[in-house]
Order: structure tokens, then sequence, then C-alpha cells
């Protein structure tokens, strides 16, 4: 089992078609998919994030986290290096997710600081050799995709399932 000391979270460059903001900044079940994802995180004991996002959507991104919550949010890539200083394990999420735990490894993976600071030194890429994938995380494609879950998941909140939806 890998444990996670730090997370990284790449939110969608620009909004989707007919929206205001990015995916991972839309409610689901009236909490931001990006809250749903932190919360996750901080449950499985991450204790640091950086978010990924364009500067007009800094303070909404920031408000999905806990007061307190030691949290990096900046477009500057110089700002995402100086986060992967570290030999800690890494989680990153390169999309918005939901954690479901039925959900098997996929996008998102997990690696040291430095191997991820090293392979993104020069360019970004998810070809990350010593990465392992992360069970737990269902990617969220489109708005779509959001409302095809909510049912389960209003019936999953209901019914007291806690830690992933």
């Amino acid at each position: 089992m890998i444990r996670l000391q730090r997370a990284v979270f790449f939110m969608e460059e620009e909004p989707a078609a007919g929206d205001s903001k990015p995916l991972m900044l839309n409610a689901v079940l009236s909490c931001p998919i990006l809250s749903w994802m932190s919360n996750q995180l901080l449950a499985e004991g991450v204790q640091r994030f950086f978010v990924a996002c364009d500067d007009r959507f800094a303070e909404e991104a920031r408000a999905c986290f806990p007061e307190g919550a030691e949290v990096v949010i900046s477009n500057r890539h110089s700002d995402l290096l100086a986060f992967l200083d570290t030999d800690e394990q890494v989680a990153v999420l390169p999309r918005s997710a939901l954690p479901m735990a039925e959900a098997g490894p996929g996008f998102a993976y997990a690696a040291s600081g430095r191997e991820l600071r090293e392979v993104w030194q020069d360019r970004m890429t998810n070809s990350v050799t010593g990465a392992q994938l992360l069970p737990g995380w269902l990617p969220v494609y489109s708005r779509a995709v959001i409302n095809e879950l909510e049912p389960l998941l209003r019936e999953r909140a209901s019914s007291g399932e806690s830690k992933s939806i």
C-alpha cells in the first residue's frame, strides 16, 4: 500500500462548453468535485496539495479545502516543481474524478515527488516510469456523467455510506 503524503490536481484548463467554470469546480450533490477529491485524500492521510489552475479560478479552488489545509494553487510550472522537491509519495489526479471504492486502477497514479519533478522538468507527461496506478477514482469527463451518477451518489449519501462515495 502506498502511503500518500501529497497530491497534485490538474484542473481542466478551460470550462466545458456552456459552463462558466472548469468541471472540477462543478457541484455534485451541492459539493464541488474538487471538495470530494480533497476530502477523500485528507481522509487517507494526504497532508499537502497542489492545484494547477488558472488564476481566475484560484479563490474558488481554495474554498474546496478546509481552513488550515496546506494548499498551493498556481498555474506556474516553477511552483509545481518546487512542490515536488521531495521523496514523499505524491498522488496525481490529471482531471476531475470522484472517489468510488469500486473503481479499479485507472488514470490516477502516484510516484515520488522527485521522480515526477525529473519527468516534468522539461515537459508534462503521464508517462512516469516508477508510477503506480491508484484504484478508487472514477474519472468525470462531462456534466452528463455527473447527471448520470447523481442518483447513485444521492442514494449512497442518504444510506450513510462514508469515505468513498
